[in-house]
């Protein structure tokens, strides 16, 4: 699949995750009562999977080609937990960043992740949700545009639209930046696994970290009733901004290290000298996918904003 079929695949991703949205809420709206947040989170996946597994087998591409997931060496792989530990930082710091303009749209979703057995939403955000979108951002997204020899835009490109994927303007901010980490982690590996596994860890360690602080959540709340919110975050911008340089620095130290171990140190520092082939990775549909999102995003803000939903 090349660049061009790449970006009507995020178009049909996009059109089919805004029109299941807009249908669900009005379905809400109308029936009074929620869907299952697991039921829900299962949809919204499959609105990115179907459309990418669609376009690949009408155009007679391979799987194991566009979606690299072979094996990876074990110090590798036990190297990765430490690599998402020393992103936790640069997460952080961005979501707090983000907060000062926008809600936290995960922390909204506490009660209805709280609800349920933890071991089905570790299931369903843990494991399922990085499954599916590793397979389409760093498998067939990424690799379908790095065939235009544009590895460093491809790797930017596809970890914008992984970011804009979420249709909300906080989870876009670090999901944009964690897009980065997680395809550089695939080109010093050479394989999806690797993105997987620290997709996996970090989403886990999110759902872990809201069940344990379930029973302090009340005390959490009246500590920030009693000092202005946005002192809170700033003061919380300010301290990982420091956490997340270090972090991240140290995670591209890692990086380099696990290419060695894969024998692609060579490949991986070459990246920025990498011959291009002369293709744009822009196109008509992909900006209209951009656009679509991005009118969605900010306006569900604006929504948001004047109706104090």
């Amino acid at each position: 699949m090349d660049y061009k079929k790449a970006g009507r695949a995020f178009l049909y991703m996009i059109l089919a995750t805004i029109c299941f949205t807009m249908l669900y809420t009005v379905w809400m709206i109308g029936t009074m009562t929620a869907m299952p947040i697991i039921l829900n989170n299962f949809i919204s996946e499959m609105m990115i999977f179907i459309p990418a597994l669609a376009i690949v087998f009408f155009h007679g591409d391979k799987i194991s080609v566009l979606v690299p997931f072979k094996k990876i060496r074990i110090p590798s792989a036990l190297l990765i937990p430490l690599y998402v530990i020393l992103l936790f930082p640069l997460v952080v710091f961005i979501n707090s960043l983000s907060m000062l303009f926008v809600d936290n749209t995960v922390v909204e979703m506490a009660d209805q992740i709280l609800a349920l057995p933890f071991w089905q939403m570790l299931l369903s955000i843990g494991i399922f949700g990085p499954f599916v979108e590793e397979f389409v951002f760093r498998g067939v997204l990424l690799q379908s545009y790095q065939r235009s020899g544009r590895i460093i835009g491809s790797i930017v490109l596809t970890s914008i639209l992984f970011g804009m994927m979420h249709l909300n303007i906080n989870q876009f901010a670090y999901g944009a930046a964690m897009g980065i980490m997680f395809a550089l982690l695939v080109e010093a590996t050479g394989s999806v696994l690797s993105s997987f596994i620290a997709h996996a860890l970090f989403n886990s360690a999110e759902v872990v970290l809201m069940y344990m602080e379930k029973d302090v959540l009340g005390q959490a709340q009246n500590y920030m009733e009693e000092m202005e919110f946005k002192n809170i975050i700033l003061i919380s911008v300010g301290v990982y901004f420091v956490l997340a340089v270090i972090g991240t620095a140290l995670a591209l130290c890692l990086l380099v290290k696990i290419a060695n171990l894969e024998k692609r140190q060579e490949f991986f520092l070459g990246i920025p000298k990498c011959k291009k082939q002369g293709y744009k990775l822009v196109t008509v549909p992909l900006i209209v996918a951009i656009v679509i999102s991005l009118t969605y995003m900010i306006g569900m803000e604006v929504i948001f904003k004047i109706t104090g939903v």
